[in-house]
């Protein structure tokens, strides 16, 4: 077990490696959009050129400068220059290949990811997702603690009266709340609870605001993260418990004397776990995805609404950042979903050989 996870876990960092390769080399590709003010498109030129993704020059040929001006004479992709009158400073990228180098050497020696382009202008992208990731964890945490009792009641319920009345509208649930997207429950919940009826906040409160309005405005975006999850939980718990229920060891335990109840609790629901716990952790995983656009629509300060305002904003270095935080996330869940198996089941062993 212990070889299996020290392969696995370097797996991890091969994979994270090659994504954020892959994605800043498309990014830096694109066009370069700087800070919009011209305050901050100084401090922001001259952190790249500390960070060695550009270069500096200073043009005093006035033909040269001329040409610059009337755009007779084009500048390299992504350049920008100053117009200082009689020169004119100039900040031209390095090459894709020498950026991508010195940009993995300040992440590995610094943990230096650049800085914000337009979000946070000039502020390490570090430390605008520092700021973040506690809220993202703590809304996802509460959500998956709120579903997983709720998600294994009705499927237990669900399997113990199959094909009956209860079970058919447990059935009709799932398929209506598992077919519909967390944006749009989400975005219902507002509206009613929200702004018709006032009975919760409509927004996530700002930073100053303490009390008891922050705890009441973590109750829509923990329902609207949660219905989609129940409902799938539900449905696989239902599915598993019931083909559990009809195989012949619970049979043969029943006939040894054991009621319904103790077979169902001793025996079914033991085996039935197998796997339900790893899909519960594989589960984290969704709702981090889903929580992205719920943070944007209720205005929470996570990494998804940050992500989202990155993205439409072409802020690149946060973007990576971003993208490297799921990642991780992403990696390790699934390291944890193979390792679960061993911890439910101590017959199955991880990276056994035959």
């Amino acid at each position: 077990m212990i070889r299996y996870t020290i392969i696995r876990t370097l797996w991890i960092f091969i994979i994270l490696f090659l994504v954020i390769s892959v994605n800043f080399s498309l990014l830096r590709l694109a066009p370069l959009y700087p800070p919009p003010t011209e305050e901050e498109r100084e401090i922001f030129y001259e952190q790249q050129v500390r960070d060695g993704l550009m270069e500096r020059r200073i043009e005093r040929d006035p033909d040269t400068i001329q040409g610059i001006r009337d755009r007779q004479i084009q500048l390299p992709r992504n350049a920008f220059y100053f117009d200082e009158d009689t020169q004119l400073r100039i900040y031209e990228p390095v090459p894709i290949p020498r950026q991508y180098v010195q940009w993995m050497g300040n992440i590995l020696t610094e943990w230096n990811w650049g800085v914000s382009q337009s979000v946070q202008a000039n502020v390490p992208v570090f430390e605008v997702l520092v700021s973040r990731i506690p809220v993202t964890v703590m809304l996802n945490i509460i959500a998956l603690f709120f579903y997983i009792p709720i998600g294994f009641a009705l499927g237990i319920i669900a399997a113990l009266r199959k094909d009956h009345l209860t079970d058919n509208i447990i059935s009709l649930s799932v398929m209506v709340f598992i077919s519909i997207p967390s944006f749009v429950v989400m975005s219902i919940f507002v509206l009613v609870f929200g702004y018709q009826l006032g009975w919760l906040p409509s927004q996530y409160p700002a930073a100053d605001i303490t009390g008891w309005i922050r705890v009441e405005a973590l109750v829509l975006p923990v329902l609207g993260l949660s219905f989609g999850a129940v409902a799938g939980l539900t449905r696989t718990t239902r599915a598993e418990l019931s083909e559990v229920l009809t195989s012949e060891f619970l049979l043969l335990a029943r006939t040894k004397g054991l009621t319904r109840t103790q077979s169902v609790i001793r025996h079914a629901m033991r085996n039935s776990m197998v796997p339900l716990v790893p899909g519960i952790i594989a589960s984290f995983v969704g709702l981090l995805s889903g929580s992205v656009i719920i943070e944007r629509i209720y205005s929470i300060p996570g990494t998804g609404r940050i992500f989202v305002s990155a993205m439409q904003q072409d802020d690149y270095n946060l973007v990576l950042g971003v993208t490297a935080f799921y990642t991780i996330i992403s990696l390790f869940a699934v390291l944890l979903v193979d390792l679960s198996y061993g911890v439910v089941d101590p017959r199955i062993r991880m990276g056994a050989r035959k």
